[in-house]
């Protein structure tokens, strides 16, 4: 690593406790490098490297798609970038939720020797997974453009909407971190959750088809969450409704995350 990058780790060890959390988001070069460097280090020596995210994400779409559009009597032109965004944005919400349980646990070797940021791990993890998820969307928009849908004037908000979508890995992996270095019961509950959770969220079935039923995904935040970012990308109609609970819910995921980290921060490494 860089002299820059050390110089960096040393300077957030000098932060406040009370200011974790937006310390942590701003130290950009330090969990930009970690998280590049996971990566690294999990494809070293293959051909492709990341970019197998983006052939298993061609693959998963492609048979799942064909399977589904049939069982739900869908125009698979129309369902296959649907499936392709509710597949890709899932896998990241799943994904840091999964690793943001054992974020402080599993660095609890580096926490316990350097006083950084808790939130520069949680971050790390955020970013490495959203990474991925930028490996995956461009099969979305070849997608797209094989069944002739080219985006319209929505697809200027999938910036802001990934941007969201980032900024909601950072508090969801604060807050089960936090919860999870105290109790360690959490984790194989939340590993089940979504796989629940999952069934009753429109990744692979559209609202529509609910009916008068419509209220379970109007009702389910995660739906919105991929909305956001399903709906311009693939120029189906953008609801004021999902930008709403998208940014309400962060709004209210960073509040809670700030409190725990004021009351429980310095318990942390106690905790491992």
């Amino acid at each position: 690593m860089d002299i820059s990058f050390t110089n960096d780790a040393e300077d957030l060890t000098r932060h406040n406790e009370s200011d974790d959390l937006f310390v942590g988001m701003k130290a950009v070069r330090v969990w930009g490098t970690l998280g590049w460097h996971d990566i690294r280090q999990r494809y070293r020596r293959s051909v492709l490297g990341p970019f197998w995210f983006t052939l298993s994400t061609i693959i998963m779409v492609v048979v799942l798609g064909a399977l589904y559009s049939t069982l739900l009597n869908q125009e698979i032109s129309n369902y296959l970038p649907f499936l392709a965004v509710g597949l890709v944005v899932w896998a990241y919400l799943a994904s840091v939720a999964n690793e943001g349980c054992m974020a402080f646990i599993g660095s609890a070797y580096l926490i316990k020797q350097i006083r950084l940021p808790l939130t520069v791990h949680v971050c790390r993890i955020a970013w490495r997974n959203f990474v991925i998820l930028l490996h995956s969307l461009p099969v979305v928009v070849v997608l797209l453009l094989i069944f002739g849908h080219w985006p319209g004037w929505e697809f200027v908000l999938v910036p802001f909407a990934l941007a969201i979508l980032l900024l909601h890995g950072v508090w969801l992996g604060v807050t089960l971190g936090v919860l999870c270095a105290r109790f360690r019961d959490i984790p194989p509950i939340v590993t089940n959750l979504i796989q629940v959770v999952f069934f009753f969220t429109p990744v692979m079935w559209s609202p529509e088809i609910l009916k008068n039923r419509g209220w379970v995904a109007e009702y389910n935040p995660l739906y919105h969450l991929i909305e956001t970012v399903r709906a311009p990308l693939t120029g189906r109609p953008t609801h004021w409704e999902s930008w709403a609970w998208s940014i309400g819910l962060l709004i209210v995921g960073f509040a809670f995350a700030q409190l725990l980290m004021k009351r429980f921060r310095n318990r942390v490494p106690y905790w491992l």
